[in-house]
């Protein structure tokens, strides 16, 4: 029999021997992980590449964004604060100058032309750089395609250096806009806005001439006032709500007060007052007659003049209604006879030279007097002659023989 000692030797024996195989078995596994993961990294490396910009490249999206950084921001259009600074105007002066002024951020330089029996004549400008020379401007409509088309009635965009008359207006390359101003259904002049250095906007243009024109078609009637659809809106804040602590409170209910009443006097039986009035009433004796009434000898009445015919009462002055149609008549004929120069001042200009304004302008001077006419009424047109008045002022210069009538 084997001692103990041999058997524990066995023992140690067997143990040595499977750790070796143990540990055999978890370095060949190890090696295998290895192999698996040096083989795993350098698929990664064919799936990522390196450089990220063969997976998906940004240069071309980098200058998109580049290009789009340099555009110029977007021209602003008409806003609430420009159309309030037009409205304001009393006269069609005020509100084309105005009118130009707020083209500045939506066009370059830009004038206003009138047309006149095939004429265009220029009125007024802005943005030109020095002395304004637009009122020297004079070509005839036949001369220029663009200024034809305009005076039609069709806006027009041209290339200025295309345009004899227009490229020696202005003296510049670039594109302009021709858009026809209208009063009354009739063209009497025009809008040319250029293209600016940084922006160009002839779709707000447009819309600015639209509201322009509405403007000058309701100068009379709104007498510089801001009509309401241009004020500031106020905001108006909502209903207070019972806070939700008092939702559910239930006022007290208070009992009438008991009305008591009032003690009245003591009721006395109508024998005793009798009795009470009998003891206080003194004792009368027999009354004498009334004395005979004699009438006093009349009184001799003293002859008095006639009074002086008095004269009737003078007519009262006219009242406040009348004198507001009077204020009325007179801002009406002063803003027709003020669009007759406005347009035609060149005419006005050798009429009072010569004498004959009313044979130069006979066509728009009897146009207005008959909407004059058929605005005033007969009644104040009886007592006044406000349009001639406002001829002779504001064409004549205050000589009546200038007009030539």
């Amino acid at each position: 029999m084997e001692s103990h000692q041999e058997l524990l030797a066995e023992l140690q024996e067997l143990r040595q021997a499977a750790a070796g195989v143990l540990r055999a078995k978890l370095e060949a596994l190890a090696s295998q992980i290895n192999e698996l993961a040096s083989r795993t990294a350098s698929d990664l490396g064919v799936v990522v590449p390196p450089d990220l910009e063969t997976l998906l490249p940004l240069g071309p999206v980098a200058a998109r964004l580049d290009k789009l950084a340099k555009l110029p921001p977007p021209s602003p259009s008409v806003d609430l604060g420009a159309v309030r600074r037009l409205a304001v105007g009393r006269a069609q002066s005020e509100v084309l100058h105005e009118f130009l002024h707020q083209l500045a951020p939506l066009c370059g330089a830009r004038a206003i032309v009138v047309l006149r029996e095939g004429i265009v004549a220029g009125w007024a400008g802005s943005g030109f750089p020095g002395a304004d020379s637009v009122r020297h401007w004079a070509a005839a409509v036949s001369d220029s395609p663009a200024l034809a088309h305009a005076a039609g009635g069709t806006p027009t965009l041209v290339d200025l250096a295309s345009d004899k008359a227009l490229g020696e207006w202005f003296g510049r390359a670039g594109r302009a806009l021709l858009v026809p101003m209208s009063m009354r259904g009739r063209i009497v002049g025009i809008l040319v806005a250029t293209e600016g250095p940084e922006r160009f906007d002839p779709t707000s243009v447009q819309i600015a001439t639209f509201v322009v024109g509405l403007l000058l078609e309701t100068l009379s009637t709104r007498q510089g006032a801001l009509v309401p659809a241009l004020l500031d809106p106020v905001t108006v804040a909502a209903a207070p709500t019972t806070p939700p602590e008092l939702q559910d409170f239930t006022p007290p209910v208070f009992e009438p007060p008991v009305e008591i009443p009032a003690r009245g006097p003591e009721q006395v039986p109508l024998a005793a007052m009798m009795d009470r009035l009998e003891l206080q009433m003194p004792v009368i004796g027999e009354i004498p007659p009334a004395p005979t009434f004699v009438p006093p000898p009349p009184v001799p009445t003293p002859s008095v003049p006639p009074a002086p015919a008095v004269p009737p009462p003078a007519a009262p002055p006219a009242v406040a209604d009348d004198e507001a149609k009077h204020q009325e008549a007179r801002r009406f004929a002063r803003l027709l006879v003020s669009e007759i120069r406005l347009y035609n001042e060149h005419a006005v200009q050798e009429g009072k030279a010569t004498r004959d304004i009313y044979a130069r302008l006979r066509e728009d001077i009897d146009r207005s007097r008959e909407m004059y006419e058929q605005r005033v009424s007969a009644e104040i047109r009886a007592r006044t002659n406000y349009f001639n008045d406002e001829m002779v002022r504001i064409l004549a210069d205050g000589n009546p023989e200038a007009l030539g009538t």
